[in-house]
C-alpha cells in the first residue's frame, strides 16, 4: 500500500512539473512584455525618524504616607482626590495608649529627680564630715610634732580623714547616677511625646490623594514594616512616563529629545514630552532586553491620571529642508535586460530630467561647521589647525603601514575642541558627530531624460517609514529616482 502511494505522488509531481514547463514555454512564445519604469522626483521634504514605544503615566513624585504607630484609626480627615498641604492633619490614631505612657514616663522622670536632689544632700553631708575629719586630722598631727599625742591618735585620725574623703566620693559617684538616670527619664519622655505626636499622621508633601488604604476604626499594625495608609501624589500638573525600550532601538535614544505622546482616553490629544533619563539597568523578558527611558510631560488641565498607558514616538532624528528620496528608491537594481533597452518613461512626479538644482549635502564641512556653530574668525583658524594636525598624523601613519582609526581621530579631535568651543558650541558640534555616524554610503539609480539609467553614489542619513534623507553624493533636486521597474503585457 505504501509503496502504491509513492508512485501515485511520483506521477502527480510530473504532471506539475510538465504543466509548468508548458506554462513556460507558451508565455516564451508570447515575446517579452514592455518594462515600465516607475520614478519620483528628488525634492526637499523632511524626514522624521521615530522609536515607538509605550509606558504608564504617573507623577513626578509619589509619597506613601504610613504610620510607624500601631493603633486604631480614630478619625479620617481626607478622601480620594483630595487636596492636601505640607504638615495638614490628615489622619488621627488613638492616642490613649500613648498619653498614659507620658504619665508614667513623667511620674519616673519626678522620681530620678527626686533622686537627684537625695543624692545632692547627702554629698553635703559627706562634704561636711570630710572637713570634720581634716580638721581632727590638723589637730592630732600638730599635737604628735609637738609630742604630747601618741602615734596611734594620729593613725586614727588618717584613717577618719581617708574615709570621710571615700565618702564623700561615693556621694559625687551616687550624684552622676542620679543624673545619668533623670536623663534617662527625660529621654524616655520626650520619646513617648514624639510617639504621641506620631499619633497625628500630618501630609508631607502638598498633593492630591490618589489613594487611601484604611477605613475609620481600622487597627493598623507596625511590628514589622509601616502600613501605608495615604498615597500622594505631589503635582499632577507635571508627570512622568517609564517607558520601556527594546535594545536594538536604545542606541538611537538620547536624552533631550523630543516625543509626542497619546493615551487611550483621549484619541484625539496628542502631547508631547522629553526624554529626561535613560537607565542603565537592563530588564529581560522572555529573553527580550529592554531599558527603561523616563519622559517628563506637562499634564494640561491635569487630564492625564496615573496609570494611564501612554503610546508614544520618541523622536530620534528630524530633517527639515533637505533632500528626500523614497526607501524604495534605495532598494532598486536594475536587471541585466534593463540596462541594454531603451525604456519609456513613466514618472510619478515632475518629469524626469535633470535640472540645475544643488545636490544635498554638498560643501565645505569645515564651512558648514563654521556656519552651524557660529564659529569666530578666531575659532574657525583654531579648529582648522587641529583639523590638519589630527587627520594628518593619522594619514602619515596609515601611509607607513598602520592604520586609520576614524573613530580615534574624531575623538581626539572633540577632546582639542574644547579648548575652543563654547559649552553651546561643544553640544552643538558632539551633536553634529552623532549625525555623521549616522550616515552611510548607497547607491540610487536615475531615469535620464532619454531613457537610459544612470547610477548615482550618494550618502544616505535618517530615515522614516517612507522617504529617506541625502546628505552628500551625486544627486540634485528634480531628478527622477526610480523606485519600480514592472513589465506590462498585453
Amino acid at each position: 500500500m505504501m509503496s502504491m502511494n509513492r508512485i501515485w505522488i511520483g506521477v502527480a509531481g510530473l504532471i506539475v512539473l510538465a504543466a509548468a514547463g508548458w506554462w513556460w514555454v507558451s508565455r516564451g512564445g508570447e515575446g517579452a512584455g514592455e518594462i515600465v519604469i516607475e520614478t519620483e522626483t528628488v525634492a526637499e521634504g523632511e524626514v522624521r525618524r521615530i522609536v515607538s514605544a509605550s509606558g504608564a503615566v504617573r507623577a513626578l513624585v509619589t509619597v506613601e504616607v504610613g504610620s510607624q504607630l500601631s493603633g486604631q484609626i480614630e478619625a479620617l480627615y481626607v478622601d480620594f482626590n483630595d487636596t492636601v498641604e505640607e504638615g495638614q492633619i490628615i489622619a488621627q490614631l488613638n492616642p490613649e495608649t500613648y498619653e498614659t505612657r507620658i504619665r508614667e514616663a513623667e511620674a519616673n522622670r519626678a522620681t530620678a529627680a527626686a533622686n537627684l536632689s537625695l543624692q545632692r544632700a547627702n554629698r553635703l553631708t559627706a562634704e561636711a564630715n570630710a572637713r570634720s575629719a581634716q580638721q581632727e586630722y590638723d589637730r592630732i598631727q600638730a599635737l604628735f610634732d609637738r609630742g604630747i599625742t601618741a602615734q596611734a591618735a594620729l593613725d586614727n585620725a588618717v584613717t577618719a580623714q581617708e574615709a570621710a574623703q571615700a565618702s564623700l566620693a561615693v556621694s559625687d559617684a551616687q550624684i552622676r547616677n542620679a543624673q545619668a538616670v533623670l536623663d534617662q527619664r527625660e529621654a524616655t519622655l520626650e520619646g513617648v511625646r514624639i510617639d504621641l505626636e506620631r499619633t497625628t499622621i500630618r501630609a508631607p508633601i502638598n498633593g492630591v490623594v490618589v489613594d487611601r488604604a484604611v477605613d475609620q476604626g481600622q487597627t493598623v499594625a507596625a511590628s514589622l514594616s509601616a502600613p501605608t495608609l495615604f498615597t500622594i501624589a505631589q503635582d499632577l500638573g507635571q508627570v512622568q512616563i517609564d517607558a520601556q525600550v527594546d535594545e536594538a532601538d536604545i542606541g538611537q535614544i538620547a536624552e533631550g529629545q523630543t516625543v509626542a505622546f497619546t493615551v487611550d482616553a483621549y484619541r484625539g490629544l496628542e502631547l508631547t514630552g522629553v526624554v529626561d533619563q535613560i537607565r542603565l539597568a537592563p530588564q529581560t523578558l522572555n529573553n527580550v532586553v529592554t531599558y527603561t527611558v523616563v519622559i517628563s510631560a506637562t499634564n494640561p488641565d491635569q487630564r492625564l491620571l496615573p496609570g494611564m498607558t501612554a503610546n508614544m514616538d520618541i523622536i530620534t532624528g528630524e530633517r527639515t529642508g533637505v533632500l528626500t528620496v523614497p526607501n524604495s528608491a534605495l532598494r532598486f537594481r536594475p536587471s541585466p535586460a534593463l540596462e541594454s533597452r531603451t525604456l519609456p518613461v513613466e514618472t510619478g512626479g515632475e518629469g524626469g530630467g535633470r535640472p540645475g538644482g544643488g545636490g544635498g549635502g554638498r560643501g565645505n564641512p569645515m564651512a558648514q561647521m563654521a556656519e552651524r556653530l557660529e564659529l569666530t574668525p578666531d575659532q574657525q583658524e583654531r579648529a582648522g589647525t587641529i583639523f590638519r594636525s589630527v587627520f594628518g598624523r593619522m594619514a602619515a601613519q596609515a601611509q607607513s603601514g598602520g592604520t586609520f582609526d576614524r573613530d580615534a581621530a574624531q575623538a581626539e579631535i572633540a577632546r582639542e575642541m574644547q579648548g575652543v568651543l563654547t559649552p553651546e558650541q561643544m553640544r552643538l558640534y558632539r551633536e553634529m558627530q552623532r549625525e555623521a555616524r549616522e550616515t552611510r554610503p548607497a547607491t540610487i539609480w536615475v531615469l535620464e531624460a532619454d531613457g537610459t539609467l544612470a547610477e548615482r553614489r550618494v550618502r544616505v542619513g535618517i530615515n522614516d517609514t517612507q522617504q529617506t534623507e541625502i546628505v552628500g553624493g551625486q544627486l540634485e533636486a528634480g531628478e527622477a529616482v526610480i523606485t519600480r521597474a514592472r513589465e506590462v503585457r498585453e
